[in-house]
């Protein structure tokens, strides 16, 4: 998560953290079904940016990737050190919408799950910004596509983010703040949007 929605976030921490299961799974399909995206490279290390309680993290590691998990929310980062105790993942709490405490390029891979929706138009600027300077080859938005349903429609607007907003505009976005955009898609109502960083 980012400061834009501090305390919410950090509120429903304990919440999200009895989903933690359910996301690993998640992650483990997305992950079998993208596998190409991450192979065939000298891809060692990836840092997730809005890392919640650690689910993501878990399932990239568990796939031999050294792990950097970064959120804004204490209560989110206080689960993820819980539930990933046992394993190799380094978690920091930190900002990505300034400038995160690791030098330019230190990440093969930089991932974001389900964060960049929420940010608005001008933290969005400021988290591509981000995303480009850490990773050295691939900056990788987990996120809605177009195909929407109700409930997240509902969700999204008790949430107040900018989803809507993203959904009309994150290709074009991404295409002007990346060297290269690719979207590939996940899951019925998620994409990879792959971007390559200048």
């Amino acid at each position: 998560m980012t400061a834009e929605k501090r305390g919410l976030f950090d509120i429903i921490a304990p919440y999200y953290g009895l989903f933690f299961n359910f996301q690993v799974n998640y992650y483990q399909k997305i992950l079998k079904r993208a596998a190409r995206e991450l192979e065939g490279e000298n891809y060692n290390n990836i840092i997730d940016v809005g890392c919640g309680t650690g689910a993501l993290c878990y399932v990239l590691n568990q796939h031999g990737f050294n792990v950097t998990g970064v959120d804004a929310e204490p209560g989110m980062i206080k689960i993820a050190e819980k539930k990933l105790q046992n394993h190799a993942v380094y978690l920091l709490q930190a900002n990505a919408l300034g400038k995160l405490p690791f030098n330019d390029k230190s990440f093969d891979v930089a991932i974001s799950s389900y964060v960049i929706h929420g940010i608005s138009a001008a933290g969005r600027e400021a988290f591509y910004k981000e995303m480009n300077r850490i990773a050295r080859y691939k900056v990788i938005f987990h996120d809605y596509n177009e195909n929407r349903s109700l409930l997240t429609d509902l969700a999204e607007r008790l949430e107040r983010g900018d989803y809507f907003n993203f959904i009309r505009q994150a290709r074009k976005e991404m295409a002007d703040n990346f060297k290269d955009l690719r979207v590939i898609q996940v899951d019925k109502r998620a994409a990879w949007y792959i971007c390559t960083p200048f």
